[in-house]
């Protein structure tokens, strides 16, 4: 999944207060429970001129993913896009 959130977002969260908050809110009780739902990673940036957050997950399924998120009361950004990837080739092995 990539995610993509437009900023400021419309309750006025720059892209770098998007990056920010998850810092601290990304534990190892949070990193453990991800694994066990089946995120093989997880990667968030935000660019350079504020005008986007953006996060790269990869799940084994959608099923594992809504789970996490619901264990974890995470919700979407204001006005988050989350774009459904498929295949996978690269030059780097996923573990």
């Amino acid at each position: 999944m990539l995610f993509h959130v437009p900023c400021p977002t419309p309750d006025g969260q720059t892209a770098k207060d998007l990056y920010e908050k998850r810092i601290p809110w990304i534990t190892a009780e949070m990193q453990a429970s991800a694994a066990e739902h089946g995120c093989r990673f997880h990667r968030a940036w935000y660019a350079s001129d504020n005008s986007a957050f953006y996060a790269l997950a990869m799940w084994d399924t959608i099923e594992g993913a809504r789970a996490f998120f619901a264990e974890w009361e995470i919700d979407d950004e204001p006005g988050e896009i989350a774009i459904r990837l498929e295949g996978d080739v690269g030059l780097v092995p996923v573990p």
